[in-house]
């Protein structure tokens, strides 16, 4: 509509210079040409002018976009725990790296695959070759920001010392949360200790050792993940008795692989997991435990298993943003 009437002005006005000219050119003839070239020209800008401008794409601010999320990778490394998380921010994080210190095992082809150059925060939930193995090929191959273990010293063990003094030797920063402690990780990312040794001992019980687990709670953008280790049920009733409804979490990283002794049906109804990951490769304990399953799906959680399913991924993204556009 507005295109039109801006088209019968700019023609109203080409014709009235038209006439003028026409006069003109009757009495004064030699300055006819001139006087119609500069009159056209500006009929001209004078159509241009009231042109309407092009319609206008939908303003920015009121386009829908997914925000950038969380994705987080229970990777298939046999029996055992290597948990790689990509953050909002570029930055990332790896908690335990599997039984597999070889540049061809699951974790260094996993990493290799992504294109991966450097690890901000590794975390070594407690000192058994089945987390630990893999860091030593990470803290040989990759970068690492900062460095979170467990004071307890696995005495029957020097695999875990020779991680530890891997990390001293580089120069990485080693951090020992204790319950309690939030870690900033990435902006917009919540981590929180719920559990963990913090104070130095030595132990070659394996049931302790599993206990000493640093046990994470995570959450982004509505989402919430708990990352328990190798935490068995002394601990799960004890989390139960200190956080109650705070263990809420919409994913839970199993315990022990599906240990008989872990995901008690106590800590499931506090915890009330939508998803749950277990962790396990072929092994000889029986894992994951037909009870251990069998509590899982009553609590209501979706079972993944990186032995059947190999690698899986979850991902986190925020809301889709709306904003009101400017007045």
């Amino acid at each position: 509509m507005a295109r039109s009437a801006s088209n019968n002005v700019a023609a109203v006005l080409k014709s009235v210079f038209a006439a003028f000219l026409l006069s003109v050119s009757l009495y004064a003839p030699a300055r006819a040409g001139e006087a119609f070239d500069s009159l056209a020209s500006l009929a001209e800008s004078a159509a241009a002018f009231l042109a309407p401008l092009p319609a206008a794409e939908p303003p920015e601010a009121t386009l829908l976009r997914p925000a950038p999320g969380l994705s987080v990778y229970f990777v298939s490394v046999g029996q055992g725990d290597a948990i790689y998380m990509e953050f909002p921010d570029g930055r990332n994080a790896l908690i335990d790296g599997g039984p597999s210190s070889s540049s061809s095992g699951p974790l260094a082809l996993f990493l290799k695959e992504r294109g991966i150059s450097s690890i901000d925060h590794v975390v070594l939930t407690h000192p058994h070759s089945d987390h630990y193995k893999g860091l030593q090929h990470v803290f040989a191959n990759y970068a690492v920001g900062a460095f979170y273990d467990t004071r307890v010293d696995n005495s029957a063990a020097t695999g875990d010392d020779a991680v530890r003094a891997k990390a001293a030797e580089l120069g990485v920063t080693t951090a020992y949360p204790a319950p309690g402690d939030s870690l900033d990780w990435s902006a917009g990312v919540e981590v929180k200790v719920l559990s963990s040794c913090h104070e130095p001992f030595a132990s070659k019980n394996s049931e302790t050792l599993n206990n000493c687990s640093i046990t994470l709670r995570l959450e982004h953008a509505g989402a919430s993940l708990l990352f328990t280790g190798d935490a068995g049920e002394d601990v799960e009733a004890r989390l139960v008795k200190e956080y109650g409804a705070g263990l809420r979490s919409d994913i839970l990283k199993v315990g022990h692989h599906g240990s008989r002794y872990s995901s008690t049906s106590p800590f499931l109804a506090a915890v009330r997991p939508a998803r749950a990951y277990i962790e396990v490769g072929a092994n000889n304990y029986g894992h994951p435990h037909p009870e251990a399953v069998s509590r899982l799906l009553e609590a209501g959680a979706e079972i993944f298993r990186t032995d059947l399913s190999g690698t899986q991924e979850f991902r986190a993204a925020a809301p889709l943003l709306c904003m009101a556009a400017a007045e």
